[in-house]
């Protein structure tokens, strides 16, 4: 058995204990079968959706750049309608993407305008209640002045109408 079929029969036992949605994911598999690379890394099972290579599976290492590892893994290639489909669902999920990263950046500002206008409103709540103090202060000052007014005209009105002479 080559190196190769034993892989591809090793990561058929693996991929079977996968769930699917990570199959389907893509998001690179590393596994104690994967190849090392030169520097005894692990290497991580990725799939290629370029023009030339769609669909074909492949080891990678790229951890800052030590090694950048690389080997094919098996000779399957898709080939008409499959490739094409490939294709398509590659270019649907990148538009998928794409319209998650702009609704994400679209939320990010929203949140940044909802804190702004938070901050505003508590700055806009605390002039109010300042406003209010005020007003309620000068309100009172009113009601006191009235009083000393009101009891002036009765006095006033009591020495009109002679009342005070009663006494």
């Amino acid at each position: 058995m080559t190196t190769t079929e034993l892989m591809t029969a090793a990561f058929t036992v693996y991929s079977s204990m996968m769930s699917l949605p990570e199959i389907a994911m893509n998001k690179g598999y590393v596994c104690h079968l994967n190849p090392l690379c030169k520097c005894g890394i692990h290497s991580v099972l990725l799939t290629t959706y370029t023009e030339d290579n769609v669909g074909k599976r492949f080891f990678h290492v790229n951890i800052s750049n030590m090694c950048n590892f690389f080997m094919w893994f098996g000779d399957v290639e898709l080939i008409g309608w499959a490739k094409q489909l490939a294709m398509h669902l590659r270019t649907s999920c990148n538009d998928f993407e794409s319209k998650l990263i702009a609704t994400r950046n679209e939320f990010t500002i929203q949140k940044e305008e909802m804190q702004s206008m938070s901050v505003e409103l508590a700055k806009t709540r605390t002039q109010l209640e300042i406003l209010l103090t005020d007003k309620t202060q000068s309100l009172k000052f009113i009601k006191s002045e009235m009083r000393k007014l009101s009891r002036g005209v009765y006095d006033i009105w009591n020495v009109i109408s002679g009342k005070h002479l009663d006494k």
